[in-house]
């Protein structure tokens, strides 16, 4: 199971298209599963375990950093990536405080793909 996990990824964001965009970059190697809120994202981490996480610091309210305390909190094995369209916001500073392993910058693109790699090989070593 615990090689099952390392070879997941959770992407957690309120805008459909950039779930769909984010599945395709990163399912190429790793299983990608996708969440449009907290709950049903903190639902599935409890349910099946991941090596990395994706979350939008955008979903509604302070939703994303209510997120990723959780999943720091009950998950600390996981890697956790916020992601944000606006960069140096002081809910980017909190992120960093709650011990996040990487910010990435909307738009995704595949540029994002290496990073997640690099944050999820490092996790697990």
């Amino acid at each position: 199971m615990a090689d099952i996990m390392r070879a997941m990824i959770l992407v957690v964001d309120h805008d459909v298209s950039c779930l769909e965009l984010a599945s395709r970059i990163l399912n190429r190697d790793r299983k990608v599963f996708l969440a449009i809120d907290a709950k049903q994202a903190f639902q599935l981490a409890e349910y099946l375990g991941f090596s990395v996480a994706l979350v939008d610091l955008d979903l509604r309210g302070k939703e994303g950093l209510l997120l990723i305390q959780r999943l720091r909190e009950h998950f600390p094995e996981m890697a956790v990536i916020a992601v944000s369209s606006r960069m140096g916001t002081p809910d980017v500073e909190k992120a960093r405080k709650l011990g996040i392993a990487r910010v990435l910058q909307k738009p995704i693109t595949p540029d994002w793909k290496p990073v997640v790699e690099e944050v999820r090989a490092r996790k697990a070593s």
